[in-house]
């Protein structure tokens, strides 16, 4: 993880904590999915990190072949994770990927 940790694509205020940097020689986008214990029971978490790596698989197909680590976790104001339904969690992560940066791509 580099450090400082890169600012969040889609600002302090949104409930899903989206952050990515450039990762040399790699084939391709690194998914890093996390979500602590407060968030929820266990099961509500693993079907979090489901619904994000379905949500990445499906929108992910402008960083093919780039090397990006893409890091996924519930933001500070997010809701109960049995609340998010899988279209809020797409929508949130295909904006979060168009704000990527053009000029670092590698």
């Amino acid at each position: 993880m580099p450090t400082p940790l890169p600012r969040p694509l889609l600002g302090q205020s949104s409930w899903l904590d989206v952050r990515a940097w450039p990762l040399p020689a790699t084939e391709g986008p690194l998914l890093l999915v996390t979500s602590p214990r407060k968030t929820g029971s266990a099961v509500q978490r693993n079907r979090f990190r489901r619904q994000v790596r379905m949500a990445f698989l499906a929108g992910s197909e402008p960083l093919r072949g780039q090397p990006w680590v893409v890091w996924v976790r519930p933001g500070r104001s997010a809701p109960p994770l049995d609340t998010i339904c899988f279209q809020d969690i797409e929508s949130q992560l295909r904006l979060a990927l168009r704000r990527l940066p053009a000029s670092d791509t590698p």
